[in-house]
């Protein structure tokens, strides 16, 4: 069975996220910074009338990042049916629409950092980059 993955960029890195998940992708977009808000928390993000929490995607996983003000680019995802609350991430740029068959999907290496490995459902190996799955579910209940 093949499932359609967005991809993007956070540090370098290629990631994806199921493809059906995504309400859609934005650009320059302009956030209020909230005040004494947990730190993975960027900011609010008012669309079409709607409140998006925007979370930095890179430091809930564990990796060092810059200045998330030169982030403009975020991925919004669709509510969950028992949740109201729009969600979204920054990413560093945006990637491509790639279609993924299950049986292209590999386990996790042991390896795997444990903070990294909460949110990462599976990695792809992609003719010249790794593809890493991200499980936005794990993500946001956290």
């Amino acid at each position: 069975m093949t499932k359609k993955v967005l991809t993007f960029y956070l540090c370098e890195a290629l990631f994806g996220i199921d493809i059906t998940l995504v309400k859609e992708i934005n650009r320059n977009v302009e956030y209020t910074y909230v005040p004494d808000s947990k730190p993975q928390i960027v900011g609010l993000y008012n669309m079409r009338g709607q409140v998006v929490t925007f979370f930095n995607l890179a430091k809930l996983m564990g990796y060092e990042t810059g200045d998330e003000n030169k982030r403009s680019t975020c991925i919004i995802l669709k509510a969950l049916p028992n949740d109201p609350n729009q969600t979204g991430f920054l990413v560093d740029r945006p990637g491509d629409v790639v279609d993924i068959n299950e049986e292209e999907k590999e386990p996790l290496p042991a390896n795997i950092g444990t903070i990294e490995s909460e949110f990462i459902s599976s990695v792809v190996k992609l003719k010249n980059e790794l593809l890493i799955i991200v499980d936005p579910k794990k993500i946001f209940e956290s």
